[in-house]
């Protein structure tokens, strides 16, 4: 008995040192030694034009019949009046009739092009929650420093941060020596089939090949709220796919006196539970990743956490459970979201169905979630069907070439606050989807501070800081100047 205490004691001490080994050399940075960058712009009523376009109601309805696409026409036209110089010296492609493809040509073709992505639809607003808004969704209120109004985040905010950047940057005569591709969808709150799809069909059939594109999906946040002194740069590198399941049987019917031993309904809910129930398996890369980002910032024992995630697996999976952010950072996620059965309480349902909506982590597909699925009911009576739009999981983009060290160059010189910089992933989606086949790498940040415990993307109250979208403005300007100084 003691030789087996003996080798416990021996093996708890091996593991503690690797996890202390571990610990001691973790963490890389991709942060760099630079100067910081004022860029003083210089056009008037940088603001109030965004403020402007958030009149526009660019509202992606749920039904397409119900969609105003006069108003995107409009928001065109207004984009034409308020920057002249892109109008004169840039090539418009209007696409699929709503969207936007601008050309900035560069002056040497043998270096790769670039994406500069976003948005011109937003959400519609919750009816019934109007009053609950302190300025107007679509008022384009300016006050106390404040741009109000739906859009404001997402995504007119990056559609009009980059149109007044190359608005600068022509202002100024300057000639980019790369060509720089402006994409704006008109449907990306519907998953940019319409819009960014047709867009990345266009430049693929081209034959076009971006060193990166770059659109929403990640901004800066205060680092408080992860337990940091510093601000987080969220630079998102993945994103996770999409697929909504259903899940359909079907009865015999017949009248609620005289019930079977097992109805649709109690197949179906059945089938539910044992795919609620059996949760995807763990995968810490993403969380390895992101810690190895804030490993500077990190005590000895956060370190020896981060760093040993592996090993920790067993307890993540129990605590992730209950921690619907850390579950949706270590699996693919489960949710149910959708019931149907008999039409009336005393019939019972020839046809029941239920929707389950995932969300995929990147090395997993559409199939293989549907392969689990399948597994976790084990019944043939249930049948399994894909609905509706579904992506597969981006690839993960590289935080070494020089797309990411562009962005993370440039996120140094133009922040005060020198935020820590984290190659995140995505849970929802963005029009990047769709480009995978026309860019080497794709990132999805916007220089923006916002607070994410006030829900401000699709939620009520939606705005921007004026001196924020400023910046957002000046981080365009200097990511083109310093992707031209890159080879």
């Amino acid at each position: 008995m003691k030789q087996v205490f003996s080798l416990l004691g021996i093996a708890i001490l091996l593991l503690f040192a690797y996890a202390t080994f571990n610990a001691m050399n973790f963490g890389s940075s991709t942060e760099q030694s630079v100067d910081d960058v004022i860029i003083e712009l210089k056009r008037e009523n940088i603001p109030e034009r965004l403020a402007e376009a958030l009149m526009f109601k660019t509202i992606s309805e749920q039904d397409k019949a119900d969609i105003d696409y006069e108003t995107f026409v409009a928001l065109h036209a207004y984009i034409d009046a308020e920057f002249p110089l892109i109008r004169e010296k840039l090539t418009k492609e209007v696409v699929n009739d709503y969207s936007l493809l601008y050309t900035w040509q560069g002056s040497n073709s043998d270096l790769q092009p670039v994406l500069l992505l976003s948005h011109m639809d937003v959400v519609p607003v919750v009816p019934g929650t109007e009053d609950k808004w302190l300025h107007q969704p679509f008022s384009g209120d300016i006050a106390d420093g404040v741009i109000w109004g739906r859009g404001a985040v997402d995504d007119k905010l990056s559609v009009f941060g980059i149109l007044e950047a190359v608005e600068y940057l022509l202002d100024e005569n300057y000639q980019p020596k790369r060509t720089y591709y402006l994409a704006f969808g008109h449907d990306e709150e519907k998953g940019g089939p319409d819009g960014a799809k047709k867009i990345g069909e266009l430049l693929r059939d081209r034959g076009v090949k971006a060193l990166y594109g770059i659109d929403e999906g990640g901004f800066v946040i205060d680092g408080s709220i992860a337990g940091l002194e510093r601000d987080i740069a969220m630079v998102n590198v993945s994103e996770k796919g999409y697929v909504s399941l259903q899940l359909s049987v079907t009865g015999a019917g017949g009248h609620s006196s005289a019930p079977l031993a097992e109805t649709a309904v109690s197949i179906l809910s059945h089938a539910v539970a044992n795919v609620s129930d059996n949760k995807f398996p763990v995968d810490t890369s993403v969380l390895t990743r992101m810690g190895e980002a804030v490993a500077g910032e990190l005590l000895l024992y956060q370190k020896a956490i981060i760093a040993n995630l592996g090993l920790l697996e067993p307890i993540i999976e129990v605590v992730a459970e209950k921690n619907p952010l850390l579950n949706a950072f270590t699996r693919t996620s489960t949710a149910p979201t959708m019931l149907s059965g008999s039409p009336k309480e005393n019939v019972l349902p020839i046809f029941a169905t239920a929707v389950i909506n995932h969300r995929i982590m990147p090395g997993e597909t559409i199939e293989s979630t549907m392969a689990f699925v399948e597994n976790a009911i084990d019944d043939e009576r249930v049948k399994v069907t894909v609905i509706n739009e579904s992506t597969d999981p981006s690839p993960v983009s590289s935080t070494t070439d020089s797309g990411y060290l562009i962005i993370t160059k440039t996120i140094q010189q133009v922040s005060s606050e020198d935020p820590v910089i984290v190659p995140g992933m995505l849970q929802a989606g963005t029009d990047t989807k769709h480009y995978v086949e026309v860019a080497d790498n794709l990132y999805r940040f916007i220089f923006t501070k916002v607070d994410p415990t006030e829900n401000v993307v699709h939620g009520t109250n939606e705005r921007v800081e004026v001196e924020s979208y400023l910046n957002t403005i000046r981080f365009f300007v200097q990511l083109i100047i310093n992707t031209d100084e890159s080879q």
